[in-house]
């Protein structure tokens, strides 16, 4: 089982567990490019700074994440549940998020210039500013 295997092991028991067993991860500036999380709980997990370019993040479970400042250029986020987690300053240039519940997601000065699948009525439950960068195509389907 590699490291990675074993945290995210420790931290969907600490999450199933409400804290009581298992140990939240803390992947604070971790290496992930490509890594394959597809389905992952990472609730409340520690993934600022985190390099997870063309990872799969497809139906994982990162709700209140700590994404901030993280690099997910071309991340598979279909379906991934990022309710409240706070992806300012993220970079989602190329990133899939078709389907994702941004519900209350922050993203603040993130860049989501070129991101796929976007829609305006993800757009409207997430929390965005004049820093945050969008594509094109959201504007258009707005008009």
């Amino acid at each position: 089982m590699t490291d990675l295997e074993q945290i995210l092991m420790r931290h969907q028991r600490w999450f199933f567990s409400k804290g009581n067993e298992g140990q939240k991860a803390e992947l604070e500036d971790a290496n992930l490019q490509r890594a394959d999380l597809k389905g992952a709980t990472l609730v409340e997990a520690n993934l600022q700074g985190a390099d997870l370019n063309q990872a799969n993040l497809i139906k994982a479970d990162l709700r209140g994440a700590n994404l901030l400042d993280a690099n997910l250029n071309e991340a598979q986020l279909q379906n991934a549940n990022l309710e409240e987690a706070d992806l300012m300053w993220a970079d989602l240039k190329c990133a899939n998020v078709a389907g994702a519940n941004l519900n209350g997601t922050y993203l603040r000065g993130a860049d989501l210039s070129g991101a796929i699948g976007l829609s305006p009525s993800q757009l409207a439950q997430a929390v965005v500013d004049e820093n945050t960068l969008l594509p094109i195509s959201v504007f258009e389907r707005r008009n």
